[in-house]
C-alpha cells in the first residue's frame, strides 16, 4: 500500500502535486549480479534473500480480462513467469471486509479479502513461491494517513482489538496454509508509522502510554504468528526512511515497549524517500542497534509517462519524479534502479539486509477507454477504489478509478514481461554460491537440491518455450536422483537453463555438462566470462542414455563471473536431459619458461619449435614461450630461448 503522499499524488482531484527537482538520468543496459552475504535464518536453502513482488490485485485484473504472457509472448500463468524470472516470494495484502454494508458492493483495490489471498496462495504453491502475508487490520487501504479499524471492530476497546487481531491472524494463516503454500513472513500491520487499527499515536500525543496501547496490538499479531509457526518471520512495516531520526525513534520505542518482531521493514520509493546511501545507513543503524533483520517491503519505479487506462498516474510528468533519485524514465532506468536498490539493502552488514518486494508490478490498465474501464473497475474491483468504498473512506468515494501505477509495472501494457523483471534472476546469496575451496563452482550441479520436481531449481534460472515440459524431474538422470529434463509433443526451440557463478581464484576453468537425448534434439552450451570472452559448443542428441560431455576452457581472474547457458531445441516428440554441470579449475603443471614441448627441460628442440610457430604466425602460442614476461611472444623471446638451450 502506498503512503498517503503517494495516494494524494495519484489523484488530481485532491489538488496536491509533488515538488520536484529533475536529476541527471541514470541508465543501464544490463543488470549485474548482486550478492547478499552472510544471510542466515531465512527459508531459502540456497541462501538467497527475499526477491519478492506484491501481486495482491492479480485476481481482479484477470477477471477484468487482463492476460499475462511469457517472454516470447505465449500466454502463461503469471506466477510461473515470475518464478522463471527469479522471483522467489509473493506479498499479498489482506483486508477484513472490503464490501459495502447491505449491498455487498466491493470497495475495489483488488478486493483483497481472505478468499482472494487463498486463491493467490494456491497459485504460489503450484509455482513454488513463498508468501509474505500483509495484514492491514482494516477494511481498506491502511497507510500513515489512515489506520481505520475494520467496521466490525469500530467500538472495540484496545484489549478487544488485540484479541480480535490474534484470532483473525491465526485463523487466516491456518486457512492459507491449507493450500500448501509456505508462509515465510507475516506483516503485522501496513505502514504503521502513525498507528494501527484505529489506535493513533497522535491521539495520545505520542506518549509512552500510546505506545503501550499500540504495542499490545503489535504483540497480539506477533503472538498469533508464533502460534501458527515458530519459523515464520514477524515483520513490522513503516515509512519515510529519508527521516533518519524518525526511523530511529520508531525502533527505539518498539524496544522500549517490548514489541516482539524479527524484521524492521520500510517502504522506499525513489521519488520521496531519500537517497539509496541514506537508506543503507538508516537500515544499518537499526539492524546493528537492535539486532533486527531489515527489508524494503514496497518499492516501484516509473518506466514511462504514458497513461493507458485514462486514470491519472502517480508519476505522470517529469515534475513528479521527486527530489532524490534521477533514474531515466525507461525500462533501462527501471532496471538500473531495481539493481541499485537490491545493492543498497545487500550493503547492510552481517547479513541483516534480507531483500526487497516490488509493489504491484502487474497492476496494468484493464483497457484504454474510460467508460468500459469504469464498468470493469466497479464489477471486478480492479481499480484503485470504487464508489462503494466511500462508506469506509470518504476520500475514495470522491476519486474512484483505475490503476495509477501501470507505467511503473514490470510488465508491458500487453502483459509481456519487461527486461527489468529479470533483475530478480541476478540477485543471489553467498549460500547459493559454492565454497570457493570446492572443486566445482556450479551451484546445484546435478539438480538434487530441491529433492522433487521443480521449475525453479536452486541456483538456476529456467526459461521454458514448449508446450511440454522443461524442468527438474526424477527421470533420465546420469547420477543422483534428478536431472533437467525436457519433452514436447510439438516442435520447440529456445528453452534455456542458465547460472552465473563468481570465481574466487585466478586460473583456467574447464566448463562442462552431460547431455543426452534423441537425434532430433539440438543444443548449444555457452560459457561466457564477465570480460565478454565466450566459448560455445553445439551438438545434437545421439539417442537415449547416450551421454555427451561438451566442454570448453576459460581463463578468468578472481572476482570475475562465468555464465553457463544451455539452449535446447527439438522436433515433435523430442526428449532429453542434462545433468552434472561443472566449472572446475584445471590441474596445471608448474610452468617452466621455454619448455614448449613440456618435456620438463629447456632444449634446442624448444627453440626450433618456437621458430616454427613464429614463421607460421601461429595465432595461439604456448605461454611458456614468453621468456621475458612482457606479455608478447616474438623474436626477443626466441633469442632468450636459444641462450637458455645452449
Amino acid at each position: 500500500m502506498k503512503t498517503l503522499k503517494r495516494l494524494c499524488a495519484a489523484f488530481a482531484a485532491c489538488g496536491m502535486l509533488l515538488c520536484a527537482v529533475p536529476q541527471p538520468a541514470v541508465t543501464v543496459t544490463a543488470a549485474e549480479t548482486v550478492v547478499f552475504s552472510g544471510i542466515s535464518g531465512l527459508p531459502f536453502d540456497n541462501g538467497d534473500p527475499f526477491k519478492g513482488v506484491d501481486l495482491s490485485s492479480v485476481i481482479s485484473l484477470e477477471e477484468s480480462g487482463v492476460k499475462f504472457y511469457d517472454r516470447e509472448g505465449k500466454e502463461q500463468d503469471i506466477f510461473l513467469t515470475l518464478a522463471d524470472a527469479g522471483v522467489n516470494s509473493i506479498r499479498v495484502r489482506i483486508w477484513n471486509d472490503p464490501y459495502q454494508t447491505g449491498t455487498h458492493a466491493n470497495y475495489g483495490g483488488g478486493i483483497c479479502d481472505l478468499d482472494c489471498a487463498v486463491k493467490i496462495a494456491e497459485r504460489c504453491a503450484r509455482a513454488g513461491l513463498k508468501l509474505l502475508v500483509d495484514f492491514h487490520y482494516s477494511d481498506f487501504w491502511a497507510d500513515p494517513g489512515k489506520q481505520k479499524a475494520p467496521k466490525a471492530w469500530t467500538n472495540y476497546s484496545v484489549s478487544q482489538k488485540a484479541d480480535a487481531i490474534y484470532h483473525f491472524t491465526l485463523d487466516s494463516l491456518r486457512r492459507i496454509a491449507q493450500t500448501g503454500a509456505e508462509v515465510a513472513m507475516v506483516q503485522v500491520g501496513n505502514e504503521t508509522t502513525t498507528g494501527m487499527c484505529g489506535v493513533m499515536l497522535s491521539d495520545y500525543k505520542w506518549s509512552e502510554a500510546g505506545w503501550q496501547e499500540l504495542a499490545s496490538l503489535f504483540n497480539a499479531g506477533a503472538s498469533a504468528v508464533r502460534d501458527f509457526n515458530k519459523n515464520t518471520l514477524v515483520a513490522l512495516h513503516f515509512t519515510n526512511p529519508e527521516k533518519a531520526s524518525n526511523m530511529s525513534y520508531l525502533a527505539s520505542m518498539l524496544k522500549k515497549t517490548n514489541v516482539d518482531y524479527d524484521v524492521f521493514a520500510t517502504s522506499y520509493y525513489p521519488y520521496w524517500h531519500g537517497t539509496l546511501s541514506n537508506l543503507t545507513s538508516v537500515l544499518t543503524n537499526i539492524s546493528q542497534t537492535y539486532g533486527k533483520y531489515v527489508l524494503v517491503a514496497e518499492t516501484s519505479c516509473a518506466r514511462s509517462l504514458d497513461d493507458i487506462d485514462q486514470f491519472r498516474n502517480t508519476i505522470q510528468k517529469t515534475e513528479d519524479l521527486g527530489d532524490y533519485a534521477g533514474y531515466e524514465v525507461s525500462v533501462a532506468g527501471q532496471t538500473a534502479y531495481l539493481h541499485d536498490l537490491f545493492q543498497a539493502v545487500a550493503a547492510v552488514p552481517d547479513g541483516k539486509g534480507i531483500g526487497v518486494f516490488y509493489w504491484e508490478p502487474a497492476w496494468l490498465g484493464v483497457g484504454k477507454e474510460y467508460g468500459s474501464n469504469a464498468q470493469k473497475w466497479e464489477q471486478y474491483g480492479s481499480g484503485w477504489a470504487n464508489r462503494a468504498a466511500g462508506e469506509f473512506d470518504p476520500d475514495a468515494e470522491k476519486i474512484p478509478g483505475g490503476s495509477c501505477i501501470e507505467n511503473e509495472s514490470l510488465f508491458g501494457n500487453d502483459g509481456v514481461p519487461l527486461d527489468s523483471l529479470y533483475v530478480f534472476g541476478t540477485i543471489h546469496g553467498t549460500g547459493s554460491s559454492p565454497d570457493p575451496s570446492s572443486e566445482n563452482q556450479i551451484r546445484n550441479p546435478g539438480f538434487e537440491s530441491n529433492g522433487s520436481w521443480t521449475n525453479q531449481p536452486f541456483g538456476w534460472t529456467l526459461h521454458r518455450n514448449t508446450g511440454g515440459h522443461f524442468d527438474v524431474r526424477s527421470e533420465d538422470s546420469r547420477s543422483g536422483g534428478y536431472a533437467l529434463h525436457w519433452y514436447s509433443e510439438e516442435a520447440f526451440s529456445g528453452c534455456t537453463a542458465s547460472q552465473t557463478v563468481q570465481i574466487y581464484e585466478d586460473g583456467t576453468y574447464r566448463c562442462a555438462a552431460y547431455i543426452q537425448g534423441d537425434e532430433a534434439t539440438s543444443y548449444t552450451l555457452t560459457f561466457t566470462a564477465s570480460d565478454g570472452i565466450q566459448r560455445e559448443i553445439t551438438g545434437t542428441g545421439q539417442g537415449w542414455a547416450v551421454w555427451q560431455n561438451p566442454a570448453a576452457e576459460l581463463t578468468v581472474r578472481t572476482g570475475d563471473t562465468i555464465t553457463v547457458t544451455l539452449t535446447v531445441s527439438g522436433g515433435a516428440g523430442s526428449y532429453g536431459s542434462a545433468d552434472d554441470f561443472s566449472i572446475c579449475k584445471t590441474e596445471e603443471q608448474p610452468v617452466i619458461r621455454g619448455d614448449l614441448n613440456r618435456d620438463g627441460k629447456v632444449s634446442r628442440a624448444d627453440a626450433d619449435l618456437l621458430l616454427s610457430y613464429l614463421i607460421a604466425e601461429a595465432a595461439e602460442l604456448p605461454r611458456e614461450a614468453d621468456l621475458n614476461r612482457d606479455g608478447r611472444i616474438n623474436a626477443a623471446d626466441l633469442t632468450l630461448l636459444k641462450r637458455e638451450a645452449l
